[in-house]
C-alpha cells in the first residue's frame, strides 16, 4: 500500500514538474516575443520618418535598417501602411523600386521553401507591393498548381497586380474559369494592359470572358469601351444581352438609344425590365409611349421600373395622369403606390 502511494506521489510530482516546465517555456517564449515586439516597435518609430523623407526628398537614400533581412517584418509594416496613401505616380514608382530591392530575394525563398500559410501570406505582400521581379517565379508556381485553392487564387491575383498578360490566355483556356475570377484579374490591370487584355480576349471569343468584360467595363465606369457593351445588345445570346443592358444602366450612357426599342416588347421580362431602367436613367422622353405600356406589364418588377422611369423623366404629374386615366388596373395601382408611398424595388 505504501509502495502504491509512493508511485502515486511520483506520478503527481512528474505531472507537476511537466506543467511547471511548460509554464516556464511559455513564459520564456512570451518574454522573447514581447522583447521582439518592443524592439520592432522602436525600430518602426525610428525608421518611419526616415522612410517618408526618402519618398519625398530627391536623392535621399533608403534607410539601411530596412534592407536588413532581420528587419523584414518592420519593412513590411512600413510599406503596407505607406502604399495606400501614395497617389503620385513618381512616388509610387519609387516605392515599388524600393520594395523590389528589399523583398525580392526574401520572398523568393519564402515561395520556394516556405510552408503553405507562409507562401499565401507572401503572395498577399507581392500583390500589394507589385514586385515585378518575381514574375518568373510566380508564373512557374501557377503552372505547378492544379487545385484552385487560396494559394492558386492569390498567385493569379499577384500576377494580375504586376500586369502579367499571360493570365488572359491562361484563364481563357481553362473551362472552369468563372466570371468573378476574370473580374478579379481585369480589375487589377493598369490602363494600358487592361486595353491589351480586352483585345486578346476578343480574339479568343470566350463567352464567360466576354460576360466578364461587359461587367468590368460598367462596374469600373470605363466609358471609353462603352461601344463594346452597346454592341452586345445585338448578341444572339439572351444572357449577354441582359448583361449589356445592365452595363449600360450602370454606365448611364448610350450612343444609339434607338437600340432599346426592341427590348420594350421582348418576351423576356428581364430584358423589358433593364431596357426600362436604362430609359429612365437616360431621361429618354422619346420612349414615353413605351413606358406607359410597360407600367401595365404583367411582371411587377417591370411595372415598378416603368413607374420610376416615368417619374424621373416627366415628374409626378405623369403618374397622376396614369392613375386617373390609364386603361390598365395594374398601371393605375402602380402609379398610386409610387405617389402615395414612393414604393421602390430592385431586381438583381
Amino acid at each position: 500500500m505504501t509502495i502504491e502511494f509512493i508511485y502515486f506521489y511520483y506520478a503527481v510530482g512528474i505531472l507537476f514538474g511537466c506543467q511547471l516546465l511548460l509554464l516556464i517555456l511559455l513564459s520564456i517564449k512570451k518574454t522573447k516575443r514581447n522583447r521582439k515586439n518592443k524592439k520592432q516597435e522602436q525600430l518602426y518609430q525610428a525608421t518611419l520618418n526616415e522612410f517618408v523623407d526618402f519618398l519625398y526628398e530627391e536623392g535621399r537614400p533608403l534607410p539601411d535598417k530596412l534592407c536588413n533581412p532581420e528587419n523584414i517584418e518592420v519593412a513590411e509594416r512600413i510599406f503596407s501602411e505607406t502604399i495606400t496613401d501614395i497617389n503620385d505616380p513618381i512616388m509610387q514608382r519609387k516605392l515599388q523600386d524600393a520594395a523590389i530591392s528589399i523583398f525580392t530575394e526574401h520572398y523568393k525563398k519564402r515561395l520556394l521553401k516556405g510552408n503553405w500559410p507562409t507562401r499565401v501570406n507572401t503572395l498577399y505582400f507581392i500583390e500589394d507591393f507589385k514586385i515585378v521581379s518575381l514574375l518568373p517565379v510566380l508564373q512557374k508556381m501557377l503552372q505547378n498548381l492544379n487545385k484552385w485553392d487560396e494559394e492558386k487564387n492569390q498567385t493569379i491575383l499577384a500576377l494580375a497586380a504586376i500586369n502579367d498578360l499571360t493570365l488572359v490566355y491562361y484563364l481563357n483556356q481553362s473551362p472552369d474559369t468563372k466570371v468573378s475570377q476574370y473580374l478579379d484579374v481585369f480589375s487589377r490591370f493598369d490602363t494600358e494592359n487592361f486595353e491589351e487584355a480586352i483585345h486578346i480576349s476578343n480574339d479568343m471569343k470566350n463567352f464567360t470572358c466576354q460576360l466578364a468584360i461587359i461587367n468590368i467595363i460598367s462596374l469600373m465606369k470605363k466609358t471609353k469601351y462603352q461601344w463594346m457593351v452597346e454592341k452586345e445588345l445585338q448578341s444572339e445570346n439572351m444572357e449577354m444581352r441582359i448583361q449589356a443592358l445592365k452595363g449600360l444602366y450602370r454606365l448611364n450612357y448610350m450612343k444609339d438609344i434607338g437600340l432599346l426599342v426592341p427590348f420594350f416588347q421582348s418576351l423576356s421580362w428581364e430584358e423589358r425590365l433593364f431596357s426600362t431602367r436604362v430609359a429612365g436613367a437616360l431621361l429618354a422622353d422619346q420612349f414615353e409611349a413605351h413606358l406607359e405600356i410597360l407600367i401595365g406589364d404583367e411582371e411587377w418588377w417591370v411595372r415598378n421600373a416603368a413607374a420610376e422611369a416615368l417619374l424621373n423623366i416627366f415628374g409626378e404629374e405623369k403618374l397622376v395622369q396614369v392613375e386617373s386615366s390609364h386603361t390598365d388596373s395594374f398601371a393605375r395601382d402602380m402609379a398610386k403606390q409610387w405617389l402615395t408611398s414612393g414604393k421602390r424595388g430592385s431586381a438583381n
